[in-house]
């Protein structure tokens, strides 16, 4: 028994016309009735067997008794398991048929033998991959995609509708008439184009979007008469006689993202497999679009966390010193440069009761963001103790607890804290496993400065001592990070304390600008263009 048996055991003997009607269909479909198998992709079948009866010139009334025939055939079908959805192929009777010219199909574009026309196809789907491949960028992705499409196949015309997140950063703040956002276009003709695509972006579904919003489009198919496109010609548009077209889904991990919508210049009917071509281009576009989507997203995080950086970076500059201060019988000079956006190393100089100054240079274990909260807590705990602990000794044993408490990071600081008694000319210190600061006499003699103690937030407690200097007229300390000493040239060779004391014993009498200036130059000299891998920072006092 076959389908055609099986089905009229349904209906009433007395509507014997709905048997005849779905014979018909068949019949036109497969040749004959024992060889036809019902599917989900009858939709582009049963759009084609009505516009042809059209041109039989059926009258409205015969036509709908024939496509409610088929509805309910369909419908038999799904309910027999033999289809998963009735296909849903949005026919109106109502609207004025094309012409049989209009409607032929097309030739196959790719000609010879089965095996030829496989490698031009995948010749086609291979170049179309290459210009995919070229481009990051959503809205690129998709021009560069039309203009493929359209030459590969000998196209003329197509869009893209997306739905809203498949292509976000195109979209303007402005909302559209309609959620499907035209979001690219090649060669539409004037009807379509005129008053901003209007006819393409206002509200209501058309056909090829009810279709896809309900779930029912998973390949390529032909489109009979779109309703935006009729609309458009009812509207006295120049649509260059285009009234129906091509749909081409684009879904990503099952998700629909929107679709291509192509026609050719004649606005013939696509061959079956022209149909099977779009289909994989679909699939193609939907991946370019997802590595598009996560390239811009990943563009648009790092371009956050880049102005959060620059944010960031502003604070911490103005965690520096606004300025230098003037100190009367002495000359300072401060350097700071930071390897990334944010710094562990940091210079402070402050006002302390009794024409004293607190003078802070300190380097961070780490580097960037880690290493700069970590450098302002160290900052803002010394200087919550400096009025409370005048020695610097006691100063940073307290400061050293706190960050044991309050910090679980493996992070560690190295800090040399001064206090100038600017009566007494003397310099009273505690180095916390500093790097040596140079101290350089009026006659030319340099000497090292060591660590009075180790450096802190590694133990709980620790032992660390003062030490006072007396500064004469001419002398000047050098204070500085091993950024600078551990600077490597372009050859690999590290700057190194004995180069950087030597440089120091060479330097003119000056103020200590113009020391800074001179040390900063022939560092950078040495330098060359070597990569920055440390934060540098040089503090300059100068007795005058």
């Amino acid at each position: 028994m076959d389908i055609l048996d099986q089905f009229a055991k349904t209906l009433d003997p007395a509507d014997p016309r709905t048997i005849t009607r779905v014979r018909e269909y068949m019949e036109w479909q497969a040749g004959r009735v024992s060889d036809f198998v019902p599917t989900n992709d009858d939709d582009v079948h049963l759009r084609t067997y009505m516009l042809e009866l059209k041109h039989r010139r059926l009258d409205q009334a015969a036509q709908r008794r024939h496509l409610n025939s088929l509805n309910r055939f369909y419908g038999w079908a799904k309910n027999e398991g033999l289809i998963n959805y009735t296909p849903d192929y949005y026919y109106r009777i109502e609207r004025p048929a094309l012409s049989q010219e209009q409607v032929r199909r097309r030739e196959e574009i790719f000609q010879g033998t089965e095996e030829q026309r496989e490698i031009a196809r995948l010749n086609v789907l291979n170049k179309l991959a290459v210009e995919l491949n070229r481009s990051n960028e959503i809205q690129e992705t998709l021009d560069k995609s039309l203009e493929a499409l359209v030459s590969a196949l000998g196209l003329k015309t197509a869009w893209v509708f997306l739905l809203p997140g498949a292509g976000s950063k195109i979209q303007s703040d402005k909302k559209p008439p309609h959620d499907f956002w035209l979001a690219s276009r090649l060669e539409l003709p004037p009807g379509l184009e005129r008053e901003g695509c209007k006819y393409l972006t206002q509200p209501g579904d058309c056909q090829c979007q009810a279709i896809m919003r309900a779930g029912q489009m998973s390949r390529a198919v032909n489109i009979v008469e779109c309703s935006r496109l009729v609309d458009s010609a009812e509207a006295d548009g120049d649509n260059q006689g285009l009234l129906f077209h091509a749909s081409v889904p684009i879904i990503s991990g099952g998700q629909t993202l929107g679709m291509i919508n192509v026609a050719t210049e004649e606005w013939q009917f696509l061959t079956a497999s022209d149909l099977k071509v779009l289909s994989t281009i679909g699939a193609q576009l939907a991946v370019a679009l997802e590595r598009s989507r996560l390239y811009e997203e990943i563009n648009r995080q790092r371009e956050r966390m880049e102005g959060e950086l620059k944010l960031a970076h502003v604070v911490q500059t103005n965690l520096l010193p606004e300025r230098i201060p003037e100190i009367p019988g002495y000359s300072l000079a401060a350097d700071w440069c930071a390897a990334r956006e944010m710094a562990g190393d940091f210079y402070d100089i402050f006002k302390l009761p009794g024409d004293r100054w607190g003078i802070i240079v300190a380097d961070v274990s780490d580097k960037g963001a880690p290493a700069a909260m970590y450098m302002a807590m160290t900052r803002g705990l010394i200087r919550s103790q400096t009025e409370i602990n005048p020695n610097p000794a006691d100063t940073l044993k307290v400061v050293n607890r706190h960050l044991n408490a309050y910090s679980s990071s493996n992070m560690f600081v190295s800090l040399f804290y001064a206090v100038l008694d600017v009566k007494r000319s003397m310099l009273i210190y505690a180095s916390a496993g500093h790097d040596p600061p140079i101290m350089r006499r009026k006659t030319g003699e340099v000497e090292l400065i060591k660590p009075t103690g180790p450096v802190l937030g590694v133990f709980e407690e620790i032992e660390l001592l003062y030490e006072s200097i007396s500064l004469s007229a001419g002398d000047t300390i050098y204070i500085y990070t091993d950024g600078v000493t551990d600077a490597l040239n372009e050859l690999g060779e590290e700057y190194g304390i004995e180069h950087l004391k030597e440089i120091i014993k060479g330097l003119p009498v000056a103020n200590a600008r113009e020391q800074m200036k001179m040390i900063k130059k022939e560092r950078e000299h040495f330098i060359g263009n070597a990569p920055s891998f440390d934060d540098i920072t040089c503090f300059i006092l100068s007795r005058e």
